[in-house]
């Protein structure tokens, strides 16, 4: 129960990360910021791991350990959160959000064959449950159609966004069962940070997005980063230690409804039936997942 309950505190730092997103990605691309968000994420990684004590397990990894970080960081932060940046600008979060986290239904088929975990009744109706609260939900907080890029664009990012989330969730459940998750917290910036640097220091165009950002895009892509990449993720990685893969992915999956709450209790938004319904059938999920 307490691995549930983290992931469940995860999905609410990735909630109030992703309310910071669209001022903070508001003069750079999706690259860029996934880049620039990374910074303090991965500094508050490095002092967790020292000041926990938790640096001793350095030593434990192996060439087989470090491969499987490599991979799953650079699918899930690398990929999977760039083409959730790109499905954003370029199709809106009313149709990003809920097929990007739609990813708990591939983990439950992933995890059943790859991992062999059951897959009980109460699993699938609660995975089921919250997935649809999630379109429901996800589908009132934000009616908009951008025009950064083509529709068609916008869905395969989304839909990429999804599959990379879930491949690279499995992979972190293997590497924690002999990785401690500090450590798997702070390597994997490092693993991370030189790929997206390499996108992201192009002279002439990262001078230009640097130029223009204003203290509240820098105060927003720091806060952004240490909420949802660093705490959020932290959290993620202890509860996956001990919960299952098909279970924590649905509970992560909540991350929109606590969007859509903080969208109505700090816009003052008028919470609708679809939302009130969708609420619901993300708490019934909930229940089931966690029993």
């Amino acid at each position: 129960m307490f691995g549930e309950l983290l992931i469940i505190i995860a999905a609410l730092c990735w909630a109030l990360g992703a309310s910071l997103y669209k001022k903070g990605m508001l003069n750079l691309g999706p690259v860029k910021f996934n880049f620039f968000r990374s910074l303090p994420a991965t500094v508050y990684a490095l002092l967790a791991l020292f000041l926990l004590g938790r640096s001793t397990f350095l030593s434990e990894l192996d060439i087989v350990s470090l491969a499987y970080i490599s991979i799953a960081s650079l699918l899930v932060l690398a990929a999977g959160d760039t083409l959730y940046f790109i499905g954003l600008k370029s199709v809106g979060v009313a149709k990003t959000v809920p097929i990007a986290y739609s990813y708990s239904i591939f983990v439950a088929l992933i995890s059943t064959v790859f991992l062999e975990e059951s897959m009980t009744a109460s699993i699938l109706l609660g995975t089921v449950a919250v997935v649809l609260g999630v379109w429901l939900v996800a589908g009132r907080l934000e009616n908009e159609a951008n025009k950064d890029g083509p529709p068609k664009l916008g869905f395969l990012a989304a839909l990429g966004t999804s599959l990379c989330w879930a491949c690279g969730l499995i992979l972190f459940k293997v590497i924690l069962t002999n990785t401690d998750p500090f450590v798997l917290a702070s390597v994997r910036m490092f693993m991370l940070l030189p790929v997206l640097g390499v996108f992201t220091i192009i002279p002439s165009e990262t001078r230009s997005s640097i130029k223009h950002l204003t203290r509240s895009n820098i105060i927003m892509i720091v806060l952004s980063g240490l909420i949802s990449l660093g705490v959020g993720d932290t959290f993620l990685y202890i509860g996956l230690e001990t919960a299952k893969a098909n279970v924590v992915a649905p509970l992560g999956s909540t991350t929109p409804l606590f969007a859509a709450f903080i969208a109505i209790l700090f816009l003052e938004e008028r919470v609708s039936k679809r939302v009130g319904v969708g609420t619901l059938l993300v708490t019934a999920g909930t229940i089931l997942l966690t029993l």
